[in-house]
């Protein structure tokens, strides 16, 4: 099949099923590599009208409900509108092979109604942002200032919503103080500051993303370390809830993040062995023979081969499994609280063999081309375990800032 008749099929099957938008981006697309096709000539009329009747139809009803976003919706509406229009006004001018007759579209230009439904999803959010500002919590203020950025994504620099979005984006930043996880797993020190390592690769993956930060400001390590020496804390600070809110308080936070480390396994390196022999039917000379025509003829010899194939699987790894909590400070309440971990692995395949090199398979032979590789040194292997982990509870931290 053709592309152009590919681009029609599927156009077609995306008109059966109401998907009239894509039914004519598909039907012009064919077109366009053969304006004579007549089954495209005849899709594209009847899925633009169709697409353009569907749009008016949604666009009608919204306006007339009392939906929360419909001016959101009315704008994707002429947006998409406009799409179809612009994609058929790219045609030429195409002629019906049999009838003569020349392809018809009524092209509209819907911009004036697109900016009046860009002004009025603008306007409804700006408000929708005036209202919620005047509640002075944290989570009120960060939809405000949502509400204020989304009216600008209608209308660059609406009224004075970036002027509003600033100060609600300031109001409903909540501080945060990560604290180097308490290590429980009776290995402290053995693989360095392995809490400390946890925390700075959190904070970093949340500065190096500008949607986190947005409502989101976090509290450094040296800081928290030099209020806790200042006020003289215990070991016992961060047994529970009420004490960690103690701490946040002194540190100007909203809320803390802090956890242990429970458990640190180390896999050591093994080397698993298997040994069989293996054969092929293999051309190993030429004969002669005499055919049923009287003549002499040359064939191929075929002999099994035999080869003793060992195959090596060295593994080694780590896991390191922890848990977190995040406490409200205001409260002293546990707002957030999951089991963590992660793990790094190692494994390498090669083997050797003696014997024919012909009866190995394909395989086999990539295996015997290998060089024995040795498996990372276990500090190494417990340094990535733990990344895997600080990496997974940073995106996590990332999805709840934003």
């Amino acid at each position: 099949m053709t592309q152009y008749g590919k681009l029609e099929k599927a156009a077609r099957q995306n008109y059966a099923i109401g998907i009239y938008d894509n039914a004519v981006i598909g039907a012009v697309a064919s077109l366009k590599l053969n304006w004579d096709y007549e089954k495209s000539q005849i899709l594209v009329q009847d899925a633009f009208k169709a697409a353009v009747k569907n749009h008016i139809t949604k666009i009608s009803t919204l306006k007339g409900s009392t939906e929360k976003f419909r001016w959101d919706n009315v704008v994707k509406e002429y947006e998409n509108l406009i799409k179809i229009n612009n994609a058929v006004g790219e045609l030429p001018t195409i002629q019906n092979k049999k009838t003569k007759e020349v392809l018809k579209f009524e092209i509209v230009d819907y911009s004036t109604e697109l900016a009046e439904a860009k002004n009025n999803a603008a306007e409804f959010h700006y408000q929708e942002g005036l209202d919620l500002s005047k509640k002075s919590d944290l989570d009120t203020q960060k939809k405000a200032a949502k509400e204020f950025k989304t009216s600008c994504s209608y209308i660059p620099e609406y009224k004075d919503a970036m002027i509003l979005y600033e100060k609600s984006r300031k109001a409903g930043l909540k501080r945060i103080a990560i604290i180097p996880f308490e290590d429980k797993s009776g290995k402290q020190g053995k693989y360095g500051d392995l809490s400390g390592f946890i925390v700075d690769d959190i904070v970093s993956m949340v500065l190096n993303d500008p949607a986190a930060t947005e409502f989101l400001e976090i509290i450094t390590r040296d800081q928290i370390e030099r209020v806790i020496q200042e006020q003289k804390f215990g070991s016992t600070v961060f047994v529970d809830e009420s004490s960690v809110a103690d701490v946040g308080k002194i540190l100007g936070v909203h809320e803390i993040l802090t956890g242990q480390i429970s458990q640190i396994i180390y896999t050591p390196e093994r080397t698993v062995d298997k040994t069989y022999q293996t054969k092929q039917k293999v051309v190993t000379g030429k004969e002669k023979y005499t055919g049923k025509d009287g003549k002499t003829h040359t064939r191929d010899v075929y002999s099994d081969v035999y080869a003793k194939v060992t195959t090596y699987t060295k593994t080694s790894g780590a896991k390191i499994t922890g848990s977190y909590k995040i406490i409200d400070v205001a409260t002293a309440k546990l707002k957030k609280t999951e089991s963590v971990s992660g793990e790094e692995s190692f494994q390498f395949e090669w083997a050797t063999f003696s014997g024919d090199k012909n009866a190995l398979d394909y395989s086999e032979i990539k295996l015997a081309s290998k060089q024995e590789e040795f498996a990372p040194v276990e500090d190494n292997l417990v340094t990535d375990a733990t990344k895997t982990l600080s990496r997974s509870l940073g995106r996590t931290i990332i999805d709840y800032a934003k």
